[in-house]
């Protein structure tokens, strides 16, 4: 009886919910998930396990909801993919500054702990690479029958950029390049510009200054460690 009146008490208000997970983002992201008990949890929001429950069943609940957080801000980012009212690579570019910006710094501390103690979660964010390839197939697809991008197969050129992606996910790799995920994409992204674009008539720094404009968070992002 004790359990099913606990769940007709709970409080499943999604705008709730949503607040408690961004207020745990830079709390995870500075040390990782698993290392925080109930109570680090609950100190840190500032409320009490009564009221913690009254929202998530558990802490693993809490994670997976968390993780499903994350995967949907990256996952809206294609909303400027898909905007033709836009110049071509000027979606292109906005995607990339919505992207970090939605990522909101996840480093190294939070991609090894998922590694290693979470592994289905961390397997969970990787998988929107899935989505991302299809979408990025059609997106190259239009810019090389518009003259716009190098006549090259669209699909390895997909593939290629998400086998990459997915290696900077990796947090041994982004260790190694001594880089935030933030610098590491925007080199990305510059690489990306150069190789694909037939005439680029833009300035690669105005391109990074003018997406630190867009999203001023993304300062941020540049200057962490």
């Amino acid at each position: 009886m004790g359990r099913r009146t606990l769940e007709k008490e709970r409080d499943l208000n999604p705008e709730v919910r949503s607040e408690y997970l961004a207020r745990l983002m830079p709390f995870f992201i500075e040390k990782g998930m698993s290392p925080h008990s109930m109570d680090d949890i609950v100190q840190y929001l500032e409320i009490s396990k009564a009221t913690f429950y009254r929202h998530f069943r558990s802490r693993d609940e809490l994670f997976e909801m968390f993780i499903e957080y994350i995967v949907d801000k990256i996952l809206s980012s294609r909303f400027f993919l898909h905007n033709k009212a836009l110049a071509y690579e000027e979606r292109y570019l906005l995607t990339f500054a919505a992207i970090l910006h939605e990522l909101g710094g996840i480093g190294f501390n939070l991609l090894s702990d998922l590694k290693q103690n979470l592994p289905h979660l961390w397997e969970r964010i990787r998988s929107t690479y899935t989505v991302w390839e299809s979408e990025l197939h059609d997106f190259f697809k239009e810019g090389i029958e518009s003259g716009y991008v190098h006549d090259v197969n669209p699909s390895i050129l997909a593939h290629m950029i998400i086998l990459f992606f997915r290696e900077l996910m990796t947090p041994e790799y982004l260790q190694t390049l001594k880089m935030t995920l933030a610098e590491a994409f925007m080199e990305t992204f510059k690489i990306q510009v150069r190789s694909i674009v037939r005439s680029p008539d833009f300035s690669l720094d105005k391109i990074e200054e003018r997406m630190r404009t867009m999203f001023p968070e993304l300062e941020k992002l540049f200057k962490s460690v």
